[in-house]
């Protein structure tokens, strides 16, 4: 639950998985009715998530309302598909941010100045679009990854050309990080995030029980090793790419450079972007 959006989930291998989701619903129901809380049954939705062919045909009601079944349904600003692939999330904010920055950049209303352009693509449309709840999302296919970051170096292209460049031969490294911007690639601004999030989960600053029992620290006997989280085995090309076995991934590498308890939130920010950085 978070405040008036609600999500029941059940595994459903048979059914008996079914007959428990259609009792919580049933539960809600009644708990709403009793209570005086009036739901609209017409905007709640099933979403199966799967891996493979399998079609699943279970209808579900909520009071005596059959609910739509979609195959993608936006989760907190997260578009959410059933095989859990980034994909149709990549899509919809890159021709969302498309739309925003270059309507933005031919609007003659606009501010000139590069560092007022760029502090405002990055506050107004990169953070909160192209970087929000990416440690839901963040891409591991090459093929996603190159399209969002195509993102970036078009808005490069069009600094470039402010710069006495021209769009097509803006030298996209020069003018992103060699130059006085200072502007990191996307994937790089992800491993900020999935590092800054690890920190704060390891340190309760996130209160999430079911993502910390999943965190294994490693204790190393040696003095070479400096990994302090352990990596599980994942039997599937799928499961090794999932958030939280990224995350540790990613906090492994960085452990023997950045201490991830002895520091405040700000001086781990501060070490990690430097880290991310070089």
């Amino acid at each position: 639950m978070y405040a008036d959006d609600m999500k029941i989930f059940e595994r459903v291998p048979t059914n008996l998985g079914y007959e428990a989701l259609q009792s919580s619903l049933n539960n809600i129901g009644d708990w709403c009715r009793a209570n005086g809380m009036e739901l609209n049954a017409t905007k709640c939705v099933v979403l199966s998530y799967k891996r493979g062919a399998n079609t699943f045909t279970n209808e579900y009601y909520l009071n005596s309302t059959l609910l739509r079944r979609v195959d993608k349904v936006k989760d907190l600003g997260v578009i959410m598909s059933p095989s859990l692939s980034p994909q149709e999330h990549i899509l919809q904010i890159i021709a969302q941010e498309l739309t925003r920055y270059w309507g933005s950049y031919l609007d003659p209303r606009n501010i000139s100045t590069h560092h007022t352009l760029l502090s405002s693509c990055i506050s107004l449309w990169f953070s909160p679009v192209l970087e929000y709840g990416s440690v839901i999302w963040s891409p591991y296919q090459f093929n996603h990854i190159a399209q969002l970051q195509g993102v970036q170096e078009r808005f490069i292209r069009m600094l470039g050309s402010r710069l006495g460049f021209t769009y097509r031969t803006t030298p996209i490294s020069e003018v992103e990080v060699e130059s006085q911007f200072n502007l990191l690639p996307l994937h790089r601004r992800r491993q900020l995030t999935d590092l800054v999030t690890l920190f704060k989960l390891v340190n309760g600053l996130l209160d999430c029980p079911g993502l910390l029992s999943g965190i294994d620290f490693s204790i190393s006997r040696g003095t070479r090793s400096m990994t302090i989280f352990r990596r599980r085995y994942h039997p599937t090309y799928y499961a090794y790419h999932s958030g939280l076995s990224r995350l540790l991934r990613t906090g492994g590498d960085a452990a023997p450079h950045v201490d991830f308890f002895n520091e405040t939130v700000a001086s781990f920010k501060r070490k990690v972007a430097s880290l991310v950085n070089n």
